[in-house]
Formats: C-alpha cells, sequence, structure tokens
C-alpha cells in the first residue's frame, strides 16, 4: 500500500511539472553613471541647498511605479581609497567656533521630466561654496 502512494504520488508530481516558463519573471536593469563638476552645482534659494539637474534617459512610468530606483555616490580616489555609498550620504562637521552642521548628499528624479536632481543640502542652509566639488553618482534602475 505504502509503495501504492508513493507512486500515485510521484506519478502526480512528474505530470504536474511543466517545460513552460510563464510563471517566472525576468528581472532587468538599467545603470547610469553621472558625474557633476564643481562648477556645475547652483545654490536653489527655495530648497536652501546646492543642485545640479541632469537627464534620465532610461526611466519609464513602468520602472517608476513598479520597479526601484537607488542611488549612490562614489566617495574617494579611484583606484586608491574609493568606496560606494548609498544615497542619502549625510556627514556631520564640526566648525572652529564650535558650531556643528550636516550636510545631506542625496537625489530625486521626475517621470515628467525625466531629470535627476543631485543635491548638497547644509542642515544650516548656509551657502557654502566650499561644498561645491565634484561628484560621481550612480543610478540603478531594477524592474
Amino acid at each position: 500500500m505504502f509503495a501504492g502512494v508513493l507512486l500515485t504520488g510521484l506519478a502526480f508530481f512528474a505530470t504536474s511539472c511543466s517545460d513552460k516558463n510563464d510563471d517566472i519573471v525576468e528581472t532587468a536593469w538599467n545603470i547610469e553613471n553621472f558625474t557633476v563638476n564643481a562648477s556645475e552645482w547652483s545654490w536653489s534659494t527655495a530648497n536652501k541647498r546646492w543642485e545640479a539637474v541632469k537627464q534620465l534617459d532610461y526611466i519609464d512610468d513602468f520602472i517608476y511605479e513598479d520597479g526601484a530606483v537607488i542611488g549612490y555616490v562614489f566617495l574617494g580616489e579611484q583606484n586608491v581609497d574609493e568606496v560606494q555609498v548609498q544615497l542619502p550620504y549625510l556627514k556631520s562637521y564640526e566648525l572652529g567656533d564650535g558650531s556643528k552642521f550636516t550636510e545631506t548628499i542625496s537625489y530625486e528624479y521626475s517621470i515628467l521630466t525625466n531629470h535627476v536632481t543631485f543635491y548638497i543640502e547644509p542642515s544650516d542652509g548656509i551657502q557654502d561654496p566650499d561644498a561645491k566639488v565634484t561628484y560621481n553618482f550612480r543610478i540603478v534602475m531594477i524592474w
């Protein structure tokens, strides 16, 4: 009896397997790299931050609504001490007078314009031109 149940179970299992991959969804991705040179940052008085706008060609409604968009910034010198950090990146500073502030480096993107805006936002809202340095960013889109 046990052998009969075992054979019946194996028969059901073998016939239920299919060579079709209709239920398998394949993942796709696109990676775009951006360099924002120190001269490209402009101060937004409305947002109290440095901004640089770039074209984000690959994004579409499906990625925007159902995918994932992840941003990174590269810190350090390539092939020396470079690290890739997920955005937002926060760094705290202490000034000579003992005051402190935090700088946030991040991004936002718009499906309406297909633009990505990278920004450097100081917590104290002070327009510090020394914050305008060259950064290399990476945007990864997964769907």
